[in-house]
């Protein structure tokens, strides 16, 4: 099964950036997730079209599974 850590923020209100990162370790927090979005919110780490993230929306790990195909 694959794992995705997605962070999702919001820029400017209304429009939102999703950053995915793969293979997130075990027993990550919600907490400490969170402290590594708004260190990214701070310091302005992510851009998008030149927009930096205003505001942390959401954060989640998605778990794909994945079937060869024979």
């Amino acid at each position: 099964m694959a794992k995705t850590l997605n962070m999702v923020f919001t820029l400017n209100g209304t429009k939102e950036l999703t950053y995915s990162l793969t293979g997130p370790k075990d027993g990550l927090t919600k907490v400490a997730v969170e402290g590594v979005m708004q260190d990214i919110i701070t310091k302005k780490a992510i851009l998008k079209s030149g927009v930096a993230p205003t505001a942390i929306k959401d954060a989640y790990i998605r778990e794909v599974t994945l079937t060869p195909l024979a």
